[in-house]
């Protein structure tokens, strides 16, 4: 979905499966808002879950704890700002991005994001 945007980068990253990768509109919607600079630092990162699959694991990816979903979120750094992007597979083992956001300064983060995200989470699973 995002190679494109990484298409420059070099990953010297080794995993398993890859795996495809689906946004939800909410997710796109945000991505395209962000600078270019942001949105090459998300596109390195989701690139590495689309080749690593369920192996990415932190510093990148890491369980979002408090939801009734397992939900991850990919960790991103752009110019000294923690970015996040929520996800989950699917029963295809596909990764479905869900929502991002910038942390910066913000302490209900995750208490926002999460709520939103089991929504939109929720609809996607129901869909299928």
């Amino acid at each position: 979905m995002l190679g494109a945007v990484a298409r420059s980068v070099v990953l010297v990253y080794a995993c398993g499966m890859r795996v495809r990768v689906y946004g939800s509109d909410e997710f796109r919607e945000w991505y395209r808002a962000l600078d270019e600079g942001a949105q090459d630092d998300v596109g390195r990162v989701v690139e590495m879950l689309e080749t690593c699959g369920v192996d990415l694991d932190f510093p990148y990816s890491s369980a979002i704890r408090g939801t009734r979903f397992p939900l991850r979120e990919l960790r991103v750094q752009s110019k000294g700002r923690p970015i996040r992007v929520v996800y989950a597979f699917d029963t295809k083992r596909d990764a479905y991005l869900i929502i991002g956001g910038d942390k910066t300064g913000d302490h209900r983060f995750y208490q926002r994001t999460v709520s939103t995200a089991e929504r939109i989470w929720r609809e996607y699973i129901s869909e299928g």
